[in-house]
């Protein structure tokens, strides 16, 4: 929660996407005054024309019933991690081990949003710390709210998915 898929979803959509957002509950230990309670979905039309279809769901495992249905057909998957997360590095290996279980055809990159207030968070220990558990995907620090951050990481994404890279080493 607070990783900014919603936020993500609607730098990059070619239109107002659609989103599940609803009010937390006045006595949630958040900085945010709502949440995804579903998913958000928008869409981006590719150079040659073709749609990319964006879906956001959350990553609380009470709500892990929504990742078979997107996952279905994924080509890709980016995993949005809050670098202000105390569990970042266990919850990242755990998503990744999910969706990879889910879509084992896809490719994945891992962004992380809100490393500007962490001054102690270090990318390379992040990234060196995921290969260590068996992923070697690309990590990059991201803001969800600049389009031109989130377009580089789907594009990455879509590189990634292009040169055929395995994400999942065994």
């Amino acid at each position: 929660m607070g990783a900014g898929k919603t936020t993500a979803i609607r730098s990059i959509a070619d239109g107002d996407p659609v989103s599940t957002e609803m009010p937390l509950s006045e006595h949630a230990t958040s900085e945010k005054s709502s949440t995804t309670v579903a998913l958000d979905y928008g869409t981006v039309e590719l150079e040659e024309g073709e749609l990319l279809h964006l879906y956001g769901v959350p990553g609380q495992r009470y709500l892990d019933f929504m990742w078979p249905m997107v996952c279905q057909g994924a080509i890709g998957i980016i995993v949005l991690v809050n670098a202000g997360e105390p569990e970042r590095h266990e919850t990242t290996i755990m998503l990744l081990r999910e969706f990879a279980a889910l879509a084992p055809d896809a490719s994945f990159v891992v962004g992380v949003t809100r490393s500007d207030l962490e001054p102690a968070f270090q990318l390379v220990e992040f990234r060196d710390a995921l290969a260590a558990s068996g992923f070697s995907v690309p990590v990059m620090k991201v803001d969800a709210r600049e389009q031109i951050q989130v377009d580089f990481l789907v594009k990455t994404l879509l590189s990634c998915r292009h040169a055929g890279a395995l994400m999942l080493e065994t």
